[in-house]
């Protein structure tokens, strides 16, 4: 598991690779140091990892559809022996403005919303929620190489999905609208912490904890092709587009938490350099 304090020096450095963040949008935190000590980071008082990065360290801080506009303290905290350092800045969450998406679903799907099996949907939901919030093992990469299919995107994040004139939730990933069997791709290594089959609303399912807080969800494929326990690198197929769960037709509909934060992935797959 990686560590929420890091061997470091000072005086520090502190750089964010933006300092004003559109609901969902990501900030890489980057710290370089010169002196030994101890280094921890809190995001709105909650800890935050650090991992090495060139000649310091570097963090992602997430926000999403729901993080509320305005000021968002970020604090580090440098102690040597009995002296400590304390920093505080923050970023600043202005709105973003969601489509709106009416959604008919055909009578096959109508049970992954409506009112039957309730106990089972709801096991199914605190199984994946477990495994989002989960703490981080092994650190792999935080920065995405490749989409895992090609970018026919027919779902953005964060829309406002309507059923029977009713708003029902805001979509928390991004969909690519892809030919049934098309291989979904690892855009950058990582651990297979969840891989199930035949969930009512997710289908066929794959998560990647990819360290550092940073997990990645590829739901209703037709087949998968990896395992829980697997570490897969870059391009590798973990599984192939399909329409189980909750789909009104084939494609995959991708997501992406930093310590249990929905973000949007489209944002984190197209900035591969931090700063």
């Amino acid at each position: 598991m990686l560590s929420l304090i890091c061997l470091v020096a000072a005086p520090l450095e502190i750089q964010l690779s933006r300092e004003t963040l559109h609901q969902g949008e990501i900030c890489y935190l980057s710290v370089q140091t010169s002196e030994q000590g101890l280094l921890s980071l809190e995001y709105r008082g909650e800890p935050y990892p650090l991992i090495p990065w060139d000649d310091g360290f570097v963090s992602l801080i997430g926000t999403s559809y729901k993080t509320s506009p305005g000021r968002k303290s970020i604090r580090i905290t440098f102690s040597q022996g009995w002296n400590t350092e304390i920093l505080d800045t923050a970023i600043r969450v202005v709105p973003s403005e969601f489509r709106k998406s009416v959604i008919t679903l055909p009578r096959s799907k109508q049970g992954t919303i409506d009112t039957t099996r309730q106990r089972r949907k709801a096991e199914e939901y605190e199984a994946v929620v477990e495994a989002i919030n989960a703490p981080s093992g092994e650190y792999y990469s935080i920065f995405p190489e490749i989409f895992p299919c090609p970018k026919k995107i027919s779902g953005t994040y964060g829309d406002e999905r309507w059923i029977g004139g009713h708003k029902a939730w805001h979509h928390a990933g991004l969909d690519f609208a892809v030919p049934s069997g098309t291989p979904i791709l690892a855009p950058c290594p990582g651990k297979v912490v969840m891989a199930r089959d035949t969930f009512i609303r997710q289908g066929t399912f794959v998560i990647l904890d990819h360290g550092a807080g940073l997990k990645t969800l590829y739901y209703h494929m037709i087949e998968r092709n990896v395992e829980e326990g697997e570490v897969v690198q870059t391009g590798d197929t973990l599984g192939f587009v399909g329409s189980t769960g909750l789909a009104t037709g084939p494609h995959l509909h991708m997501g992406i938490y930093i310590n249990g934060i929905a973000v949007d992935p489209l944002f984190w797959l197209e900035r591969k350099e931090p700063f």
